[in-house]
């Protein structure tokens, strides 16, 4: 065998031995899951912006008709304030200042509660979420699931509808 024959094999068997990890990981199985699509679709997301507009839409209201009255004697009060005398002014400036001050921290305390509220949907959602996908993962023989920052998806390894179809299999 010449030296050119054997440097030749030698280039081979070290290509082979160098490619073959790399085969293997390129073997694996890689689906996709959109979550955004999910979140918007699926009927425990339904559910839960059903409960968050039950619980707070009444307060919302609320907030909403104590907003357009200030707005009104606020407008009432630039309307009438030249028939007004001094005093009478003062206080009705007086007392729509504090209207609009309890409306400030009523309108704070509605977006904390909300806040905390949607916090806590959103956990338990995500979390119902990432168990189907889990599932659907561990049941399909699934290497790697990506989600977000995925710039292209074939729908060969798209899941979503099936990670949707499983949510609805087990929404309430």
């Amino acid at each position: 065998m010449s030296v050119r024959k054997s440097l030749l094999a030698l280039f081979a068997i070290s290509a082979l031995l160098l490619l073959s990890p790399a085969s293997e990981a390129a073997s694996g199985k890689i689906g996709f899951v959109n979550v955004a699509e999910i979140m918007a679709k699926s009927p425990q997301a339904e559910a839960a912006r059903a409960e968050l507009q039950k619980e707070f839409q009444p307060r919302e209201k609320k907030l909403g008709e104590l907003r357009d009255g200030i707005q009104k004697e606020e407008a009432d009060l630039k309307r009438n304030a030249s028939a007004m005398s001094s005093e009478r002014k003062k206080q009705a400036e007086i007392d729509l200042q504090k209207k609009e001050n309890d409306f400030n921290r009523e309108l704070a305390s509605f977006r904390e509660d909300f806040g905390t509220k949607r916090n806590q949907v959103l956990q338990a959602l995500q979390k119902k979420i990432s168990e189907v996908i889990l599932h659907v993962a561990k049941a399909g023989n699934y290497d790697m699931i990506l989600s977000d920052g995925v710039v292209y998806v074939s729908d060969k390894i798209n899941l979503t509808d099936k990670v949707l179809a499983d949510l609805k299999k087990t929404a309430k």
